[in-house]
């Protein structure tokens, strides 16, 4: 059995063309990302219906989410997982919890050792408003850690919140004050067993879809490309790359923003 804990950063059904429908009279978003390979493909992945037809796709019932996708890449998958919660949440709700309240993630998942958020501003080169944090995660056998820098695009009726991995390039002057603070909340982290590896994640990406929803008053669709590279040993890399692993993290992960959306917005 895949554990919670073990797939949680993967974190993380109406008709797939509701998602990529035009606003209205508006150009379609182009997402724009310092990763060359995030930013083109998460706006295909949410612009071109075509894109998801050639992955999997399963459908559940009577949970908070109602479908999980996958799409092969040439390296690893890009994977999502769509619901709406199981109950009416405010549109600017969902949208906090994603955006302002992941630092509370380890209140609701136990895989979560700590998430702090680092910093906010506007990105010189996205143009865009932004949140900085800091992901310490249990994978059970190892611990996976990584920056990232999450950009809020409001388009119409949606909301569209998307990531990519924080470097030193990305977040500039602000890097030496992140780094110090990342090394305070790795030393003070109660490691179940010392001898089982930090490993950085390589490569991470995605975006939050916030919409109207059919059924109850929002959509969420949580998209993500998560990489463990050359030198992170051999659970990781091909660990992170199962379809089953992905798939119950896509599913953890979403299960855990909404328990952060009950915080916020109690029924």
């Amino acid at each position: 059995m895949i554990s919670r804990r073990s797939t949680l950063a993967l974190l993380s059904a109406a008709p797939v063309a509701a998602l990529f429908r035009p606003s209205r009279g508006l150009a379609l978003p182009r997402l724009v990302t310092h990763d060359a390979e995030a930013g083109p493909l998460l706006t295909r992945a949410l612009t071109d219906s075509s894109f998801w037809k050639s992955g999997t796709v399963q459908r559940y019932t009577d949970r908070l989410y109602d479908e999980v996708r996958l799409v092969e890449l040439d390296e690893g998958y890009l994977a999502r997982v769509s619901g709406e919660g199981g109950r009416d949440f405010k549109f600017e709700t969902v949208v906090s919890t994603i955006f302002d309240n992941m630092q509370r993630l380890p209140e609701v998942e136990d895989g979560a050792m700590a998430v702090e958020r680092l910093g906010e501003g506007t990105d010189p080169l996205v143009g865009l408003p932004f949140v900085d944090s800091f992901y310490y995660l249990d994978f059970t056998l190892f611990y996976g850690t990584y920056a990232q820098r999450m950009y809020k695009l409001i388009d119409d009726e949606r909301t569209i919140l998307y990531f990519e991995q924080l470097r030193p390039p990305v977040a500039g002057s602000r890097w030496s004050t992140y780094q110090a603070r990342i090394d305070e909340v790795v030393a003070r982290v109660d490691r179940r067993a010392l001898f089982n590896a930090i490993v950085p994640v390589s490569q991470v990406f995605g975006m939050f879809v916030v919409e109207p929803g059919q059924r109850y008053s929002t959509r969420v669709s949580f998209t993500t490309k998560i990489h463990f590279g050359a030198g992170t040993g051999f659970i990781a890399r091909v660990g992170s790359q199962m379809p089953p692993v992905i798939k119950a993290g896509l599913r953890s992960g979403f299960e855990s923003c909404v328990a952060i959306a009950n915080m916020l917005e109690p029924a």
